[in-house]
């Protein structure tokens, strides 16, 4: 090849390269709008009919294979494909005219010019015409000429593809955000398009734990078009095989429903319709391995001394009680299979003891141990695996221990009088926690105590009850004679728990000394309405009489109209009435007992065994008048026939309830003048007595309040706590001042209700209340109180000694003033009532209820008693109360429904049923008193009195 040939062929050759690689682009290019469109059409198909993942991996692999044979055709052609030299020269002379058929002749000029078979001349002229157009081609740019822009037509042609392509994409955003990740990863979960679409609420994303045999609750919401009905499908990962579906349940707007049970491996679940044309993403739910509590129980059985049975309920690991010495036991229940458990209990100390929970079934273990000490509880699982529990468990012990016992004498609860005829039965409680074992009941006279009385339980006892019966006058007891008593509990604990009660001294008196007690706690008014309450008692027997009487008189009308059947209804009506009739004449004769044996052997008042003859006849009339109706009852059913009742009979049974009823009429009528009517007219005049008591007691309380003032009687200032202590007196003073004006104005009040009766005593009362204004010893006590408030000691003693001088002038008056109210009690019961008053004056005397109270008297400030009339000094002691047979007394008309302070008195005669009698009398706050007694409290005479105390308490605990 010629010199000159060889950089134009050379040229022409990479001419050709820029030629092909401009053809392989345009071929590329050309080629992308069926890629895109291949795009567009599996996109297309996956939403029609929901390609499965191979589906979409073989068109994936299509399209990949597709892509790669353009690429590779269009890369063969730019880079492997070359054409020949002619074919490149003629392109490039097709291209460029100004090269006319230059390149073509310049090649075939070369090959003339080393053509053998040619001339030598024609050789030499062909190499000359080679130079020449060497020369003219050499300036000319192959490569540029080959290149026509093709590629850029082609690249806006596919740049339009692209673009018409992203149009669709975007003009399907939904289906696109759908489909692109179904093909980009075939197998990955990615739900295919559809109108329904369904998503997985809960659990999230995320997936959710569970522990191992516990259920998932699975929820799923929709958008778009509703579906009519969804089902749940799950399968252990990676084993799709093994996929479960159930239906869900519909909730309306809110989603669908669905619950996957005991679960036990891990699991995907998915929710889709019924044809699976649409479907959601799946969810993954995790089991967790580790060991849960499911249940846990405790037993706690305490020690057998006790006789409590074991008992087992539900521990939520928090605090548990247990007495010491009691076995506790746990009991685990796993939601997996357990191989053991331990149990940490902690005390105080620290110290651990560990207790192994030992396996009792597949799911389950459990361990004991002894409580001694309040511990932390800390409690661990192993299960079949070795995976321990993760959670913490936990609680805490506290030990209870055995408390002593409680034990009290109830009754009496205090220190206690007891007048001599009256039977105390002591009562005895004793309470403990777990069991009672032994009570030993203390007693002793006049402080020498007899062996105690023992009372063991064989059983469980945790509550008991002890009576102690008294019968002072069989034990030949005298007054003054000292009771003590206190008892002992000991409980059934290995240790032995002793409590005592409080000591219960209980005095006794004398029937004499009991009824002085309770005369200055009472007076005639209150002895009037004990009588009262007796008569009204009988009085409503009677108006139950005139009931009856009513209900035949109804029944005779329900006679005449009875027809038939009604006639028998008639017959048991008044089968009725004669049994209330018999019933209402035993509550007669009940009635008239008691009227019988109402007053006391020894009574308060010796008026009252006047009054008994009364009762007693009146009881006898009320017998007599239940003792002819009786006949007349008897006699009824004798004359009368056995089927049915007749109107001669209810005519016959009306009379005798009418005749009943104005017998016992009558009978009250006598009782009430003849009782009540005395007792009101004596109220009357012991209204009137006792303002004279109660000035007599003002004008001690005068006497005391001018020895105290004395101390002050002296001249000039005194220091402040002079002036403190005459203030405090000057408070007294002014008591005195206002009791003195209500006796002033009661004794004018009283004087008028008592003038009918007692005309001497009413004009006594007002002689003495018209000296007392005259007197005017109110404004006196007044002046005194004013001096001492002023802090003028000489001036206090002085005004309260006036005043001390005054009242003693008109005590003396008062003293004459009783003999003739006496005397003229004693006429007035005499000639109008015919009855002997005794020492009544004098018992009525005694009493120190003033105002509406029992036994108040006058308060002499901090620290002070009172005197008493009955020649004893009331101590500063704890009030005790007083107990005797006296009726119980109220003002109220209302005793017979009130109670008795509990277990005082309060045994039932099982013969009185029916009647609601009044209850022994206690005497409730009376002061300890100093006495004298016959107590024997010499040691040398406590030998003889042992066989005494033996013989006595060995009486008591027959």
């Amino acid at each position: 090849m010629l010199k000159q040939v060889q950089p134009i062929i050379r040229r022409l050759a990479a001419a050709d390269r820029s030629f092909q690689k401009e053809i392989g682009t345009s071929l590329f290019l050309r080629s992308c709008k069926y890629l895109l469109g291949f795009i567009v059409l599996c996109f297309v198909v996956d939403v029609v009919f929901h390609l499965e993942a191979t589906w979409r991996v073989l068109l994936l692999g299509a399209f990949v294979l597709f892509g790669l044979f353009l690429a590779g055709r269009a890369w063969f052609v730019a880079y492997v494909r070359k054409n020949s030299v002619e074919h490149i020269a003629r392109v490039l002379e097709t291209r460029d005219a100004a090269l006319g058929s230059k390149l073509i002749n310049i090649l075939q000029l070369q090959a003339q010019s080393e053509d053998a078979q040619l001339s030598p001349l024609t050789r030499q002229m062909a190499r000359q015409a080679v130079d020449q157009y060497g020369d003219e081609l050499r300036r000319v740019p192959f490569e540029k000429v080959a290149r026509t822009g093709r590629v850029k037509v082609e690249f806006k042609r596919a740049a339009t593809a692209f673009g018409i392509f992203a149009v669709l994409l975007l003009a399907a955003f939904k289906i696109t955000t759908v489909e692109f990740p179904r093909f980009v990863d075939p197998f990955g979960d990615h739900p295919p398009y559809s109108f329904t679409q369904l998503e997985i609420s809960e659990p999230n994303e995320d997936g959710m734990d569970v522990v191992y045999k516990k259920n998932a609750l699975i929820k799923a919401t929709f958008k778009g078009h509703k579906p009519g009905e969804l089902f749940l499908t799950f399968h252990p990962p990676e084993k799709p095989g093994q996929s479960t579906t159930i239906p869900m349940f519909g909730k309306g707007d809110v989603g669908f429903y669905q619950e996957i049970a005991d679960i036990r491996s891990d699991l995907v679940a998915f929710v889709h319709t019924k044809n699976k044309h649409s479907y959601s993403k799946k969810r993954n739910v995790r089991v967790v391995l580790t060991p849960k509590v499911d249940k846990a129980f405790v037993q706690i059985a305490a020690p057998a001394y006790t006789g409590l049975k074991a008992d087992e309920r539900g521990f939520l690991f928090k605090d548990i009680r247990a007495l010491t010495g009691s076995e506790v036991r746990f009991r685990l229940q796993s939601n997996r299979p357990l191989k053991q458990g331990t149990l940490q209990v902690i005390n105080a100390d620290k110290e651990v003891q560990t207790v192994l929970l030992q396996k009792t079934s597949e799911h389950e273990v459990s361990g004991s141990f002894v409580a001694t000490h309040s511990a932390r509880l800390i409690f661990a699982m192993l299960d079949v695996d070795g995976i321990t529990s993760d959670e913490t468990l936990g609680g805490s012990l506290t030990i209870t221990h055995d408390l002593s016992p409680d034990i009290s004498i109830v009754n009496p609860q205090r220190d206690t009088y007891v007048s001599m005829d009256y039977k105390l039965e002591a009562q005895i409680e004793a309470t403990d926690d777990y069991g009672l074992a032994t009570i030993r009941i203390h007693r002793a006279l006049n402080r020498v105590y007899s062996p105690p009385k023992i009372v063991r339980f064989d059983t469980v006892m945790k509550n008991a009850r002890e009576a102690l019966p008294f019968d002072f006058q069989d034990l030949g007891l005298r007054s003054g004679d000292v009771i003590s008593m206190f008892a002992e509990a000991i409980d059934t604990s290995p240790q032995g728990n002793l409590s005592r009660s409080q000591i219960i001294n209980i005095t006794v008196i004398s029937e004499e000394e009991y009824n002085t007690f309770v005369r200055e706690q009472t007076d005639m008014g209150d002895i009037e309405a004990k009588y009262s309450q007796l008569l009204d008692q009988f009085h409503d027997r009677i108006e139950e009489q005139q009931k009856l009487t009513e209900k035949i008189e109804a029944l005779e009308k329900d006679l005449a109209k009875a027809e038939g059947n009604k006639k028998k209804a008639v017959q048991e009506e008044m089968d009725r009435l004669l049994a209330q009739q018999s019933e209402l004449n035993q509550s007669l004769n009940k009635v008239a007992e008691r009227m019988e044996n109402f007053v006391r052997k020894n009574p308060l008042y010796d008026i009252e065994a006047e009054l008994q003859n009364n009762l007693r006849e009146k009881a006898e009339a009320i017998r007599e008048s239940t003792a002819q109706n009786e006949s007349d009852m008897q006699r009824l059913a004798q004359n009368s026939p056995q089927s049915q009742p007749t109107p001669e009979m209810l005519e016959d049974f009306k009379r005798a309830s009418e005749e009943q009823a104005r017998r016992l009429a009558g009978t009250e009528a006598e009782a009430r003048e003849e009782v009540a009517g005395p007792l009101q007219d004596l109220s009357e005049l012991h209204e009137l007595m006792k303002n004279f008591s109660r000035f007599e007691q003002l004008f001690h309380a005068q006497q005391a309040l001018v020895e105290q003032a004395r101390p002050y009687d002296r001249g000039g200032p005194l220091n402040r706590e002079d002036q403190l202590a005459l203030k405090n007196l000057a408070a007294t003073e002014n008591e005195i001042a206002q009791k003195l004006k209500e006796i002033e104005e009661r004794l004018k009040k009283d004087a008028d209700v008592a003038e009918k009766n007692f005309p001497k005593a009413a004009q006594g009362a007002r002689d003495l209340a018209e000296k007392m204004d005259e007197l005017r010893l109110n404004r006196l006590a007044m002046q005194a109180t004013d001096a001492m408030l002023k802090g003028r000691g000489e001036e206090s003693f002085q005004g309260s000694e006036r005043l001390r001088g005054e009242m003693e002038k008109l005590f003396g008056q008062c003293n004459a003033q009783g003999g003739q109210m006496s005397e003229e009690m004693d006429q007035y019961l005499k000639l109008q009532r015919g009855m002997n008053a005794g020492n009544s004056f004098q018992q009525m005397m005694q009493s120190r209820k003033f105002g509406g109270g029992q036994g108040k008297g006058l308060s002499l400030g901090k620290g002070e008693g009172r005197s008493g009339s009955g020649g004893f000094a009331v101590m500063m002691e704890p009030s005790a109360d007083v107990l005797g047979n006296e009726t119980s007394i109220s003002r109220s008309g209302e005793s017979s429904k009130q109670k008795s302070p509990a277990g005082y008195g309060q045994t039932k005669n099982p013969n009185e049923e029916g009647v609601a009698f009044d209850k022994p009398d206690v005497v409730k706050g009376i002061k300890s008193v100093n006495r004298e007694s016959d107590a024997v409290t010499s040691e040398t005479v406590v030998e003889e009195y042992r066989d005494l105390v033996d013989k006595y308490f060995k009486a008591i605990t027959k």
